[in-house]
C-alpha cells in the first residue's frame, strides 16, 4: 500500500470514529435526542438557560437520556428509571443484567415477557450457531497469520500448500507428514521427489517447473495478499454474526434466568401500571 493511500485512511479513522460513536449512542438511547441534546450544548456554549422551567425541563431530559446510554435499559421517562433503579437496589438486581434480557424484560413494569421466552430447544439451537461463527471467526483470525495458500494443479486436480519457496501436499503440515518441495529438490531424481515429498512424478515435473518460473513468486505473493484480505472480510463478518447470535442466546437464558426468581415488580411508593384502559 503506497504511503499516500495510508494517510487517507488514517484521516479518515477519527471522522469514522466519531459517526461510530453517535450510531452506538442514539441506538442505545433509542433516541435521536442525543445528536440534538449535544448540539445545543455545542451551540449555547457554557450559557445557562434563563427561564428556571425550561432549564428544568432541559436538565431532565439530559438526565433521561444519560440513563438510557449509561445502563442501555429503554424506559419510557425519568420516572421510570427512578422506579427500575430503586427496584434494582431493593431486589439486588444488577443493571447490566437487565440490559442482557433485551426485548424480554419490560423495564416499565420491571416484569419478564414470560409469554415470549423461547424453549430450550431454540436456546440450543441459538448456542449451536453461536459455537459456529466462533469457530469460523477462530479459524479466519488464524489464516490471517498463515505464509501458505492452497493451490491446485489444473492436470491432475491435486491441491496442494504453496508459499514462495516451496509446495507440500495437503499432509506436509502434519509432523512426521511428507516433506515439502522446494527448488533446490528440483536437481533430484522425479521419483526420488515424489517419494519424498507425496507427489507423483507427473506431478513433480510440473511442480518443479513452477517452482523455477520467474514469475512464480510474484503471483504466490499476489495469491497470498488476496487471502489475507479475504480472510479479513471472513473475521469481520463471522465476528460480527457470532456477537448478535452470542446477545441472541444470552437474551434468553439471562430473562429465564430472572424469571426464575419471582421477583415482585411492584417499588414502595409507586405506582405499577398493569396496562389497563378505562
Amino acid at each position: 500500500m503506497e504511503l499516500a493511500s495510508v494517510s487517507g485512511f488514517l484521516g479518515l479513522l477519527p471522522p469514522a470514529l466519531i459517526a461510530f460513536a453517535f450510531f452506538w449512542a442514539v441506538k442505545r438511547a433509542g433516541s435521536r435526542q442525543v445528536i440534538v441534546h449535544r448540539l445545543w450544548q455545542f451551540v449555547r456554549g457554557k450559557h445557562e438557560i434563563a427561564d428556571p422551567e425550561i432549564r428544568a425541563f432541559a436538565e431532565e431530559e439530559a438526565s433521561f437520556i444519560s440513563f438510557r446510554i449509561l445502563a442501555g435499559v429503554p424506559v419510557s421517562s425519568l420516572e421510570k428509571a427512578h422506579e427500575l433503579i430503586r427496584w434494582t437496589k431493593l431486589n439486588d438486581v444488577q443493571m447490566y443484567r437487565l440490559r442482557l434480557c433485551g426485548d424480554f424484560f419490560d423495564p416499565d413494569a420491571r416484569q419478564v415477557k414470560v409469554d415470549e421466552l423461547p424453549s430450550g430447544f431454540t436456546q440450543k439451537l441459538r448456542a449451536a450457531w453461536m459455537m459456529w461463527w466462533l469457530l469460523v471467526a477462530a479459524v479466519s483470525f488464524g489464516s490471517l497469520f498463515l505464509d501458505r495458500t492452497v493451490l491446485s494443479l489444473n492436470a491432475t486436480q491435486r491441491s496442494f500448500f504453496a508459499t514462495s519457496t516451496e509446495f507440500g501436499t495437503l499432509s506436509s503440515i502434519i509432523p512426521f507428514g511428507s516433506k515439502s518441495l522446494k527448488a533446490a529438490d528440483c536437481t533430484r531424481p522425479a521419483s526420488a521427489n515424489a517419494e519424498r515429498s507425496g507427489f507423483t512424478e507427473q506431478e513433480v515435473g510440473i511442480l518443479c517447473s513452477i517452482l523455477t518460473d520467474s514469475g512464480t513468486n510474484a503471483f504466490l505473493k499476489r495469491t497470498l495478499a488476496e487471502q489475507f484480505w479475504s480472510s479479513v472480510k471472513l473475521f469481520g463478518v463471522s465476528a460480527v454474526l457470532f456477537w448478535m447470535s452470542f446477545f441472541s442466546w444470552i437474551a434468553g437464558a439471562s430473562a429465564k434466568k430472572l424469571a426464575g426468581r419471582q421477583i415482585d415488580p411492584a417499588v414502595p411508593g409507586s405506582q405499577l401500571s398493569l396496562g389497563l384502559s378505562t
